[in-house]
């Protein structure tokens, strides 16, 4: 017994560590959306549709050209099946990708007038390849008139250049594409407002003072998605109601100074100010009602949430409809209830059906 509660305690160190302490993992106040902490946990997108136009614009128009035979070019991309996907885990960017391409290029031997057209095939564009070890094949159609010296100067000369683009290619799909999937921290942001504060005392040393300030999301209007979740806890649906409206219990779970317990018309403040709202309404046992927003969001926006409370045999069954959240934050939001809220809870008060 005295094993199970350590090894309880020790998964309630690494689960609970408060925002700004502990486990770097987990320090929330490096972003304020409190989305993929420090750029830890798994992300994954979609980027076959930006890879099969990068591959384009790397290879259509490439020209490859000797002074003693002549020129050829790509002139067009006829085929690009396959897929790629970035993702980020613990700081590490992952690139994964496979296609096939076919090409057709087209050219003529110096001081000439005719023009030939063949075909290429890479069947193993992949990350697993570097770029020298890509295949390509080059050849003409059985029906295209065929010059044996310009499919040379694409063999000899055209296949390092196009290796060289693949290389190029998997530099720009880890630079340009899967960057965007990591989230600046709080330090970079700190470093990117120190930078823009810089220029601004250069600009307005020269520019005149008008005297007005812009709020920039002033009048803009927000985008905003409903948030529908539903969570079931192994407790009594009173014990849950005081988990989320007492002083104590709040305090427990959301580690966060809490200054009273919730009541309609008060306002509250969690995870180091990275959660505000006010609650609207509540019912013992039943529901609660509140305003709620994150920092990060435009300024004065609130959703609306609302959580129902039912008994079941099992347990308490709890209902959560949110509307108002910017389409930006929906994931974010989404994550920040289960994170901080439910799984908290559980770990907090044992109200989750398999603890260890």
């Amino acid at each position: 017994m005295c094993f199970r509660f350590c090894r309880l305690l020790t998964y309630l160190h690494f689960i609970m560590a408060k925002w700004g302490e502990g486990d770097p993992r987990w320090i929330v106040e490096e972003r304020a959306d409190a989305h993929n902490v420090n750029n830890w946990h798994w992300r994954e997108k979609d980027a076959s549709d930006w890879s099969k136009k990068k591959i384009n614009q790397l290879l259509k128009g490439l020209k490859i050209e000797d002074n003693n035979i002549g020129s050829c070019y790509i002139s067009e991309i006829t085929s690009c099946e396959g897929e790629a996907s970035v993702s980020n885990r613990k700081k590490k960017i992952i690139c994964i990708y496979d296609f096939q391409l076919k090409a057709k290029w087209k050219g003529s031997l110096q001081n000439s007038k005719i023009t030939y057209t063949g075909m290429l095939e890479v069947p193993n564009l992949s990350e697993e390849n570097s770029g020298d070890e890509v295949d390509v094949t080059v050849s003409f159609g059985k029906d295209d008139q065929k010059c044996d010296e310009l499919k040379d100067l694409m063999r000899k000369k055209g296949i390092p250049i196009l290796q060289e683009k693949f290389d190029e290619f998997a530099k720009s799909l880890r630079n340009e594409c899967a960057s965007t999937i990591q989230l600046p921290t709080n330090e970079e942001n700190q470093n990117n407002k120190a930078k823009s504060v810089c220029n601004d005392n250069k600009i307005n040393s020269t520019a005149p003072n008008t005297n007005k300030q812009i709020n920039a999301t002033a009048g803009v209007k927000i985008n905003t998605k409903k948030l529908i979740m539903s969570e079931s806890f192994m407790t009594s649906v009173d014990e849950l109601y005081k988990t989320l409206t007492l002083k104590d219990r709040i305090q427990a779970w959301s580690r966060s100074p809490v200054q009273q317990d919730a009541a309609s018309g008060e306002t509250f403040t969690l995870f180091d100010g990275n959660v505000l709202g006010e609650f609207t309404s509540l019912v013992r046992d039943s529901k609660i009602a509140m305003r709620w927003r994150f920092k990060s969001w435009p300024d004065a926006h609130y959703s609306n949430v609302t959580i129902n409370l039912t008994q079941n045999s099992d347990g308490t069954k709890l209902e959560l409809e949110q509307t108002g959240v910017p389409e930006s934050s929906i994931e974010a939001t989404k994550n920040g209830w289960k994170n901080y809220y439910w799984r908290s809870i559980k770990m907090a008060f044992g109200y989750g059906a398999n603890i260890l």
